[in-house]
């Protein structure tokens, strides 16, 4: 699946024992890559159509890790189901730092019209989790056409 898809993501997270789900819908771009794949995507809040969020995700086949970078958050994570890893946010008070415990980075994305993308981490301060998320990307393509009767016939 390669190009313009649109996208559909459902961002599950539990904060003080509390569960929150956000929906989002918008466009993405897709794209194979020498490393896997690489993901674009821009979306805006279901609810409120307010709150948007602008995304860059590349999944790396051999290593089965992500990396995510919130462009209007400014902040990236090393998704690594094989070790902890850390990452900065800067706050109102300074800079924040946290620990990343994945727990699953998955992806399909071999199909041609459909594919989804799984990222499920904790987020901890020290070893203590803070919040817990599991973000879905399902994606459409958008350009996809059935191969007509003269291409099938020419790949013969």
């Amino acid at each position: 699946m390669e190009g313009t898809a649109q996208i559909r993501i459902a961002s599950r997270s539990v904060f003080g024992g509390v569960e929150d789900v956000i929906r989002m819908e918008g466009t993405a771009t897709v794209e194979k890559t020498d490393y896997g794949w690489h993901l674009q995507y821009e979306a805006v809040n279901c609810e409120d159509e307010k709150s948007a969020i602008r995304s860059d995700v590349k999944v790396e086949t051999a290593t089965r890790r992500a990396i995510l970078v919130n462009e209007g958050e400014g902040y990236g994570l090393l998704l690594d189901p094989a070790a902890v890893t850390a990452t900065q946010i800067k706050t109102p008070q300074g800079s924040l730092t946290l620990n990343v415990k994945t727990k699953e980075v998955s992806w399909d994305l071999a199909g041609q019209r459909d594919g989804s993308v799984v990222l499920e981490y904790m987020l901890l301060v020290g070893m203590q989790p803070v919040s817990a998320l599991r973000v879905s990307l399902f994606l459409n393509c958008l350009l996809y056409t059935s191969p007509s009767p003269r291409d099938k016939r020419q790949s013969r």
